[in-house]
């Protein structure tokens, strides 16, 4: 028997609204004088008013806008403030929802996440510091409640083509402002994202290079303009993981398009053109660039970015791959301490100093607070063996369900949506044997919803599919 949640739907009640909101300031007053003056936390009325009126509105999109503005903000606290609200997400997802709850939430990545969530859980055993650990454990807690909220609340194509524009606009002010500090400092430039923008940017300029791809007259030119900007940002950023990522995802999707170009709608003629022209201005954009900051040829050398000298810390250049070979070499003997369940979910920046046999000197530098850096590497240190499976089994279901969905009929309406999913999944995929920024923040929040839209997706080309 399926569980049935009828709750009546008031979002659009203008007089429900308004007493929803009263409600939640009134709540509000006590709990922020408590924070403030009893337990001095600052910043609580910014925190409660966002979220107990948002949660007492019963208004399913506005919160959900408000969770996706989240995801485009610097962390300001310990976890993420889109983790955080995830879970205000979720209550207002559930007192919108009107139908099977079971029926909805049954999908084939269902049960490889929670499967794999579960094989994470023994891994705290050994953790040393379990409550560290335990409060960027919420991270994973937090995928797995936007995922299942996407699937139960979002049902129609033109509001996942939304949430992609939505995200593209914001990717657009961050890369503005990303390109005037790189130009006028010289310097790496990651704007107000920090650290968040890389990745983000390399998936805005794949999103945006796929509108160009189905865009026609005015609009394919706002967009080439947009993916211009990004791609500017993105190179600014001097991080060749995200380029490498940025660039796989671009050739695989134009060499996909060339051999499958009639099933998706687009000329191969016109594939050939724009990847010629991809690589004339992606040339250019790198040598405009080189110029602005001379450090960026640089990041192309990668002799210069292994050498150690002797026992010298300040032979190793910042973020360079032998001093991440530092961090891989401590994972691994963290991880041979405990092969089996690992030492502890998300506790390997914490506890690290447990584990390294490499000169104390190099530890402090290079290591002590940093996480493995590769998302496999992680998975296998922090959760063992055993986690590690559970993972690799979560990754082929989704790698399956990027298949399948790419084998559905689709028409014109549907293969701008379907790309831009499957190919931002690509890209993370194919990121994560280079950065371990997936399990975290506004990162794993996204990638939450991505998976979320590959089962709506399925579902509607599915439906389409049996009524053709």
């Amino acid at each position: 028997m399926y569980c049935k949640l009828k709750l009546k739907n008031i979002q659009d009640d203008k007089k429900s609204f308004i007493i929803y909101f009263a409600l939640s300031l009134l709540l509000l007053i006590p709990l922020h004088y408590v924070l403030t003056w009893e337990f001095g936390f600052k910043g609580s009325l910014e925190l409660l008013l966002i979220s107990f009126s948002v949660a007492a509105l019963f208004n399913f999109s506005f919160t959900f806008y408000i969770f996706l503005s989240l995801i485009f903000v610097q962390m300001i606290f310990v976890v993420h403030p889109s983790v955080v609200f995830s879970f205000f997400l979720l209550i207002s997802a559930l007192l919108n929802f009107k139908g099977e709850l079971l029926n909805e939430i049954k999908n084939p990545l269902a049960k490889p996440l929670l499967i794999y969530f579960v094989l994470t859980i023994p891994s705290f055993i050994n953790s040393a510091a379990p409550l560290f650990s335990l409060m960027d454990y919420s991270n994973l807690v937090g995928l797995i409640v936007v995922f299942f909220v996407v699937v139960i609340d979002f049902s129609s194509g033109k509001k996942i083509i939304n949430v992609f524009y939505f995200f593209i606009v914001a990717m657009l002010l961050h890369s503005i402002f990303v390109d005037y500090l790189g130009i006028t400092s010289n310097r790496r430039a990651f704007g107000l994202l920090g650290v968040y923008y890389i990745d983000f940017a390399g998936l805005g300029g794949v999103l945006s290079f796929i509108s160009v791809l189905y865009s026609r007259g005015l609009k394919r030119i706002v967009m080439s303009m947009i993916f211009i900007v990004i791609t500017m940002g993105l190179i600014l950023t001097q991080t060749r993981n995200a380029w490498f990522s940025f660039g796989f995802a671009i050739f695989t999707l134009l060499i996909f398009l060339f051999v499958k170009g009639r099933s998706f709608h687009i000329k191969r003629n016109l594939v050939l053109i724009i990847f010629v022209a991809t690589i004339i201005l992606s040339l250019a954009l790198i040598i405009s660039t080189g110029q602005l900051g001379s450090k960026i040829e640089n990041r192309f050398d990668l002799k210069s970015q292994t050498v150690v000298v002797d026992n010298d810390p300040n032979s190793l250049g910042e973020n360079s791959l032998a001093s991440r070979a530092l961090i891989w070499h401590t994972a691994a003997m963290a991880f041979l301490e405990h092969p089996i369940i690992g030492i502890g979910s998300y506790s390997f920046r914490y506890t690290s100093g447990l584990y390294f046999k490499i000169p104390k000197s190099f530890y402090k530098l290079f290591v002590v607070n940093r996480t493995p850096h590769v998302t496999y590497i992680q998975v296998i240190t922090e959760t063992g063996i055993i986690g590690l499976l559970g993972f690799i089994f979560f990754i082929i279901s989704i790698v399956r369900l990027l298949v399948k969905t790419l084998k559905y009929n689709h028409t014109e309406y549907d293969v701008e949506r379907s790309l831009m999913i499957v190919w931002s999944l690509i890209y993370i995929l194919f990121s994560m044997f280079m950065t371990e920024s997936w399990l975290y923040g506004q990162y794993i929040m996204w990638f939450g919803i991505l998976l979320g839209f590959l089962i709506i997706n399925s579902r509607l080309l599915q439906k389409n599919t049996n009524e053709n």
